[in-house]
C-alpha cells in the first residue's frame, strides 16, 4: 500500500495545502485573539475579532477545503466535470460531510451565544441543559463528523495527486498539521463528552493515513503531511493526558 502513485492532474494541490493550514492557523489565532481589543465593534455588542471568528474565519477555511477538494479530485480522475464534482461516491460523502460540519458550526454558535445570554434564574433549568447539551456534544459532534468524513476523502483520494515535498517544506506542513489538526482535535476532546469520539477519529485517519501511504510516503506527501502528524500527535498526546490523570482531561482554559 505504501508505494507512490504519481497524480495526473496538475491541479495546485500542494498550494491547496498551504491554503488550508494558512487559513485554519488564521482561525485558531483569532479565537486566542477574540477577548483582545475593544469591547465592541462600534453600535455591535461583539468585539472585531469574535466577528471574525464567527464569519470570515469559518468562510476561509470553508473556501480552502473544497479548494484543496477540487484540486484533488482533478489530479485524480485528470479533469472537472459534473459527475466528479457531484455524483461520484467521493463527491457525494465530501459534500454531505460539509454540509454537516456547517450545520454542526452553526447550531454550535447558536447554542454558544443563547448560553452567554441566559440569566442566572433559568441557567439551572431543563432549556439550559438542553442549551448545554448542543453546544459541547451535539454541534461538536455534527462538525467532527463533518471534519473527518472531508478528510478522509481528500486523504485517500489525494494520495499521490501532487509531486513529492523535500526540504524544509517538509518540516513546516507537519508542524502546521500539528498546529491546525492537532491543536483542533485536543480542543475539541477537552468539551463536554467529546473524548472518546474525538480519539478514534483522530487515531482512525492517523492509521488510514499510515495504511495507504506507508510511512516513507507519508513523509513526503502533501496530503500525508497535512493530515497525519496532526492526528497521530493528537491521539498520541488525548491518551497520555487521559492515562496521567485518571480521566478525561479538561481544557486548561
Amino acid at each position: 500500500m505504501g508505494t507512490m502513485r504519481i497524480g495526473r492532474g496538475s491541479a495546485p494541490v500542494a498550494s491547496s495545502v498551504r491554503w488550508l493550514i494558512v487559513a485554519m492557523v488564521a482561525w485558531i489565532l483569532m479565537r486566542l485573539l477574540r477577548d483582545v481589543g475593544p469591547p465592541t465593534l462600534g453600535s455591535w455588542p461583539i468585539t472585531l475579532f469574535e466577528l471574525l471568528v464567527l464569519t470570515v474565519m469559518p468562510a476561509l477555511t470553508g473556501f480552502a477545503l473544497i479548494r484543496l477538494f477540487l484540486a484533488v479530485i482533478q489530479s485524480a480522475s485528470g479533469s472537472l466535470n459534473t459527475y466528479t464534482l457531484t455524483s461520484s461516491p467521493w463527491a457525494i460523502v465530501f459534500w454531505l460531510s460539509f454540509a454537516v460540519a456547517m450545520v454542526g458550526y452553526g447550531s454550535h454558535v447558536t447554542a454558544s451565544v443563547l448560553l452567554n445570554l441566559l440569566p442566572d434564574v433559568v441557567r439551572n433549568g431543563e432549556f439550559a441543559a438542553s442549551l448545554l447539551f448542543f453546544n459541547e456534544t451535539l454541534t461538536l459532534l455534527l462538525v467532527g463528523a463533518g471534519f473527518f468524513g472531508a478528510t478522509a476523502v481528500i486523504l485517500v483520494v489525494g494520495r499521490g495527486a501532487a509531486p513529492p515535498v523535500f526540504g524544509p517544506e517538509r518540516p513546516l506542513l507537519a508542524l502546521g498539521s500539528i498546529v491546525t489538526y492537532g491543536y483542533a482535535i485536543v480542543y475539541v476532546a477537552t468539551q463536554g463528552s467529546m473524548f472518546i469520539p474525538a480519539v478514534l477519529a483522530a487515531s482512525v485517519l492517523a492509521i488510514l493515513g499510515l495504511w495507504t501511504m506507508g510511512p516513507y510516503e507519508t513523509t513526503q506527501d502533501p496530503i500525508g503531511l497535512l493530515v497525519i502528524p496532526g492526528n497521530l500527535a493528537a491521539t498520541i498526546i488525548l491518551i497520555t493526558w487521559g492515562l496521567v490523570i485518571g480521566g478525561r482531561p479538561n481544557w486548561p482554559w
